[in-house]
């Protein structure tokens, strides 16, 4: 449903996500959008041209084109891709990001802790254990998914086996040394190693960023880790 008012524009869409059923007010009214906050509801704020280019308060946004000809916002570019992420991260739910043969990847969640806490007992430095201690934390993890996720869309997501739905690793990028380029990273768990979940995954990793983003993506190892490179020679990244 189209609602075209004095100051702007709201429509309402719906969408299922695992079988529920789920509205959506999509604006370009700040007060619109709060009111629908309010009411429990998932909003989008709308940034277009013509429009507010300031939404206080309102966690998901979309910048679109002016309709071709018309001063109003063109609402057919936005896909029902970018509503299922607004609604799993307005429910908490983690978003699928692939399916590959044998994994589901997919973005991290509070639940998770207890099984990357015991990850910590076969690392072998502090330095390692730091660089992970997002993952270790719930306030932590919380933030980099309010503030990783919801905002670039990307990151390091889990890899789940979907067999049993046991972690197995994670794997992901994060920004490289330029604006147009990414970084590929992973890390399989030990007891999952040598057995091809790494290279099924970034494979598929990397299909899903050439496909949402088209930028370069850049990866590195320490020169005696010859497990890495030959995997990143694979992968045409060495």
């Amino acid at each position: 449903m189209l609602i075209q008012s004095e100051s702007g524009m709201i429509q309402e869409r719906t969408i299922f996500v695992d079988g529920t059923q789920y509205s959506i007010v999509i604006s370009d009214e700040r007060e619109a959008l709060l009111a629908a906050q309010a009411a429990g509801r998932v909003s989008v704020g709308l940034l277009w041209e013509g429009g507010e280019q300031e939404f206080p308060g309102i966690l998901y946004l979309m910048e679109v084109p002016s309709k071709a000809g018309e001063k109003k916002p063109d609402l057919t570019v936005i896909d029902e891709s970018y509503l299922q992420q607004a609604v799993r991260r307005f429910l908490g739910l983690p978003w699928v990001v692939a399916e590959t043969e044998r994994l589901v990847i997919r973005e991290f969640m509070v639940d998770d802790i207890p099984n990357l806490l015991r990850e910590t007992e076969s690392m072998k430095t502090e330095e390692e254990r730091e660089a992970d201690s997002i993952f270790h934390s719930p306030e932590k993890l919380e933030a980099y998914i309010r503030s990783q996720y919801g905002f670039w869309g990307y990151g390091i997501w889990a890899l789940v086996k979907k067999e049993d739905g046991v972690l197995v690793g994670k794997a992901g990028v994060s920004a490289g040394v330029n604006d147009d380029v990414l970084e590929l990273s992973y890390h399989i768990f030990a007891p999952y190693r040598r057995q091809g979940y790494a290279e099924e995954a970034c494979r598929a990793i990397l299909s899903y960023v050439k496909t949402e983003y088209g930028c370069r993506v850049c990866a590195a190892a320490a020169p005696d880790n010859l497990p890495s490179i030959n995997l990143l020679k694979k992968l045409g990244l060495w």
